[in-house]
This record gives C-alpha cells, sequence and structure tokens, in this order.
C-alpha cells in the first residue's frame, strides 16, 4: 500500500527544512525524508529505461556493470538529500529502509561498505552524481519492490547512502513507477529462479551481457545459471538467445544462436551435464516481455 509520509517537522522548522531544497524539487509521496533533511538534487525525467543494480559494483573487461542488474521501463523520480549534522549512515539508512519494506514490498538486494563495490560507480555510473562519492565503507545500498493496493509490484525502489570524506551524508532516491500490470520480480537467487522457471517454464537470466560483436561481456549471471541446475539434478533447459538489431533475419538468427551457444558452453565448462542444457536463437523473433527493454535478452525455458 502508498506509504504516508510523515510530519517529521513541525512549524517554522518544516518551512526552514522545505525552502532550503532545490527549486521545482519535492519529496515522493511514498517515502518521507529524513528529519531535518533537504533536498540537494532532484530529477523527475518521466518514462525512463532504468538500471536496477542487484549486485555490487565492478569493472569487467573494461565495463563497469552489478554483479546483477536489470532493466526496468517506467516513470523515474530521483531524490538526492543532504542530512544534517550529527547522523551517521546507518542511522540514515534505517530510516529510509524501513519505509521501504514496510508496505508489502520485497528486498531485492542490499549492501553496506566494501560488499558494494566502489562508490566512484555508484555516484558516476549508477547515479550520475558525484556528490555520492566518498569512502567505501562508509555505503549502504537497499533495492526493493513497492507494492500496490492490490499486493502486485507498483514501483522499484532503491536508496544509497554515503558518509563522503568530509563527513558529510547523503541519501540518495530513486523510485520507478511501472506502467501497466506487472507481476514479474528479477530473480537473484537460485530459489527464485529455480521457483520461477517451476511456476512458469521460463525465466529472463541477469547478468548475461553480449556486445556489438557477440562477445561475453559480462558473465556474471552464469553462477547463478550454474547454481540452479546443480540444486535440481533432474532440470534441463533451452539457453535461448534475442537480438533485436539492424540487419537481415538469417544473420540475427545465426548472431543469437551463436550467444546462446556461449552460454551452453560456459555452463558445461563449471560441470553440467551436455545433455541438460541445449542452445537456441531465436534472433527478433519474440519481441515480447515484460521487464523491458529486452531486446537482447537471455532466457533459461524448461524443457
Amino acid at each position: 500500500m502508498w506509504l504516508m509520509a510523515c510530519a517529521c517537522l513541525s512549524g517554522s522548522a518544516a518551512w526552514a527544512q522545505g525552502s532550503a531544497d532545490v527549486a521545482g524539487s519535492s519529496d515522493h509521496e511514498r517515502l518521507a525524508r529524513f528529519p531535518g533533511s533537504h533536498i540537494s538534487a532532484y530529477q523527475n525525467p518521466g518514462d525512463t529505461s532504468y538500471r536496477l543494480a542487484l549486485g555490487r559494483m565492478q569493472r569487467v573487461n573494461g565495463r563497469v556493470t552489478a554483479g546483477r542488474e536489470e532493466r526496468v521501463q517506467g516513470s523515474l523520480t530521483r531524490i538526492t538529500y543532504q542530512i544534517p549534522a550529527g547522523y551517521s549512515g546507518a542511522d540514515v539508512f534505517a530510516h529510509f529502509s524501513r519505509q521501504l519494506l514496510a508496505g508489502g514490498g520485497a528486498e531485492l538486494f542490499r549492501c553496506q561498505g566494501r560488499g558494494c563495490g566502489s562508490s566512484n560507480f555508484w555516484a558516476n555510473d549508477i547515479f550520475a552524481n558525484r556528490i555520492l562519492y566518498g569512502p567505501e565503507p562508509d555505503q549502504f545500498y537497499l533495492a526493493t519492490t513497492l507494492s500496490d493496493e492490490e499486493g502486485g509490484i507498483a514501483a522499484y525502489a532503491v536508496v544509497y547512502v554515503i558518509t563522503r570524506g568530509n563527513r558529510d551524508v547523503y541519501a540518495h532516491v530513486d523510485i520507478v513507477e511501472l506502467q501497466g500490470d506487472v507481476d514479474e520480480v528479477p530473480v537473484t537467487t537460485p530459489e527464485a529462479l529455480r521457483l520461477k522457471l517451476q511456476q512458469e517454464g521460463s525465466a529472463i537470466l541477469p547478468g548475461l551481457v553480449f556486445d556489438e560483436q557477440d562477445r561475453l561481456v559480462d558473465a556474471s549471471g552464469l553462477t547463478l545459471l550454474v547454481d540452479t541446475l546443480r540444486s535440481d539434478p533432474l532440470l534441463r533447459v533451452y539457453i535461448v538467445a534475442h537480438l533485436r538489431a539492424p540487419g537481415d533475419l538469417d544473420t540475427l538468427l545465426e548472431r543469437s544462436a551463436s550467444r546462446a551457444s556461449t552460454i551452453v558452453s560456459r555452463v558445461t565448462e563449471a560441470g553440467i551435464a551436455a545433455d541438460r542444457v541445449s542452445a537456441e536463437g531465436v534472433g527478433p523473433l519474440a519481441p515480447a516481455c515484460r521487464l523491458s527493454p529486452c531486446a537482447e535478452r537471455i532466457e533459461a525455458v524448461v524443457q
């Protein structure tokens, strides 16, 4: 259900807080600010293809990536708060995380300190706000879903809290409100992937990204796939690669089949029997999926 913003400040204190906010900014109706904080940066670009980070930030083959991530489409609100002196990053993170999880939302990923990876990557590559850069031990991150009144997924939300080297504390919030009915949560654990395959027969695999030369530049999702197959020795899947890009149909089918074969090879190299995984490339012939954009997705489909 929608979270109600709490009246944390009163009278002149609340007016002073609001007067320090950047022009045109406001709190999101689903999340109350930390008491005494003010908005130092604000964006509301509307419909956006949002990069939802679900793992530790790292550099792989020259590309900055989360251990796992998804792309979701929706209306983005992006708010950065400066926190008043005297409060720790842990205090601020607890304030926001309690709200995000109070209304029936699901926790997708959280990290703290060096477990989050480079703060530079979070600040510049994920949130595009250099003020959020600080020492790695002093950072917190949480990604969740937000529920609607029927218990479905209405939005995705993330909060990132950093204490900078000068001890200033900032909290950054991204909320992506989804359009239409969305009931798919990105799979991030072997248990979740196995359950989704059992219930629906297929699942988009996160953390598998190819470049324009069809080289696998992000293989972080292989561990999830291999661990899922190991956890259920009877599970057999097709690895289906999709590719919607410039080019004729035959070329796209060939390229997508090559991508699927690359995944299958890596899975069998990890010890999974070859008769349990088969490669299929469908090019642009199956364009629809609920998490979008998904023109270059890799799916597991139960045999």
